[in-house]
């Protein structure tokens, strides 16, 4: 085991992220493991203990290919999880992102507040909003739950930009936004293309 990675910053919230993950798994299946229609299962290496290390996790996360899919309903229930965590994850990096632009000038005018930078939160924001009341909608469906993921890998790269080289480097920001985009694109991609699917 790796002692500097595991117990850097970067290290920490790769394994926060981890647990926040296998809490989902538990909200959606108590105890279990949701296995993607796929036939892939995502989670900590404490809920995987075979399959291979998801790429750029830094071992906190491990998949395994090969079990029987979760049924429709707990597949709904996990994919709703998914959402949350993904737009929880991206919340703090935009958080993360405005306040070290509010640390930082340039040529004497704090970067927060320039015009195109402010226009680059403002996306995010509104993203995040418009995923907010996607969510609340009743009747959610899989292409819906789709779109809304497209819409914050989307912003989560803008909330990257924003953040500078530093969201970039291993570990940081980027490294666990990536991962967001990876569980999505296992657990939530329909199976067909759909009416709210947008320009699929």
């Amino acid at each position: 085991m790796d002692t500097a990675t595991t117990t850097s910053p970067a290290a920490a919230g790769l394994r926060d992220f981890a647990t926040a993950l296998d809490a989902c798994h538990d909200r959606a299946a108590s105890g279990g493991l949701v296995v993607s229609r796929g036939g892939w299962a995502v989670a900590s290496p404490a809920r995987v203990t075979a399959g291979a290390q998801v790429p750029g996790s830094s071992g906190a996360l491990m998949a395994e290919r090969g079990g029987t899919p979760a049924g429709d309903r707990r597949q709904e229930a996990f994919a709703d999880e998914l959402i949350g965590l993904h737009r929880q994850t991206l919340r703090e990096v935009l958080d993360g992102a405005v306040a070290r632009l509010d640390r930082r000038v340039s040529e004497g005018a704090n970067l927060l507040n320039r015009q195109l930078v402010q226009g680059a939160v403002a996306d995010v924001a509104l993203a995040l909003s418009e995923a907010d009341d996607l969510r609340e909608l009743p009747m959610s469906t899989p292409w819906r739950r789709w779109r809304i993921h497209r819409d914050l890998v989307n912003a989560g790269r803008t909330a990257l930009k924003l953040y500078g080289a530093g969201g970039f480097v291993a570990g940081g920001p980027g490294t666990v936004l990536y991962l967001t985009e990876v569980l999505g694109n296992t657990y939530l991609r329909p199976e067909q293309p759909g009416p709210e699917a947008g320009d699929d």
